[in-house]
């Protein structure tokens, strides 16, 4: 294995545990009359999976366009995105583990990175219970012009932290994003599950 100069932490499922968190949503959304918008982005976000746009501007445009409703832009940053958050807040902590895995990675210098797939990565991290002092960088997928496992957005991500792939190591809770991704560009995979600890799988055959 090379050395792991920088581990990089998926978000949703992996950071907390997202059980039933799309019940909470569609409640939410369901009390608000927006549950056919919430069904259209996530037929959208499927689509739109994997492919690569040349910016974030680029992406979202697409990803609007194809929800087709005239008020989705406002929808999706003012009222799905921050209501999100409140039902993280309210439902949801970070996995224990979390914590005790993080502060020794940083004593040894290893960079600490969260890549969520949404933006509002800060909010959310507040919502529960990650100090925003454990990372050292925060990215969403949107702003590196794809969806996970786009391989330019990890790429991006490794630009952007000045590191290469190969002494990276990305703990996700999904192998169709997080280990896909990863390992296009030659990025170890860690897999964790139902945010337990991560296991070693995927090319990661120790933790760093």
């Amino acid at each position: 294995m090379a050395e792991i100069k920088a581990v990089i932490f998926d978000l949703d499922g992996t950071l907390y545990n997202k059980s039933h968190l799309h019940i909470h949503i569609i409640l939410n959304q369901l009390l608000r009359g927006k549950l056919f918008i919430l069904k259209r982005e996530r037929e959208v976000r499927a689509k739109l999976k994997g492919m690569h746009f040349e910016s974030e501007e680029a992406f979202y445009d697409n990803f609007f366009k194809n929800i087709g409703k005239k008020n989705a832009r406002n929808w999706y940053f003012d009222c799905y995105m921050p209501q999100m958050a409140k039902v993280l807040r309210k439902h949801y902590h970070l996995a224990p583990w979390v914590k005790e895995y993080i502060m020794p990675l940083r004593e040894k210098g290893v960079k600490i990175v969260v890549f969520s797939d949404y933006g509002f990565v800060e909010e959310k991290l507040d919502a529960i219970g990650f100090e925003r002092q454990w990372a050292d960088y925060l990215f969403d997928a949107p702003s590196l012009g794809g969806l996970k496992p786009c391989r330019e957005s990890f790429l991006g991500v490794c630009e952007k932290i000045g590191i290469e792939p190969q002494h990276c190591l990305m703990v996700g809770d999904r192998d169709d994003t997080d280990g896909a991704g990863a390992k296009s560009v030659g990025m170890q995979f860690a897999k964790v599950e139902k945010a337990s600890k991560p296991m070693e799988t995927g090319g990661a055959s120790q933790n760093p």
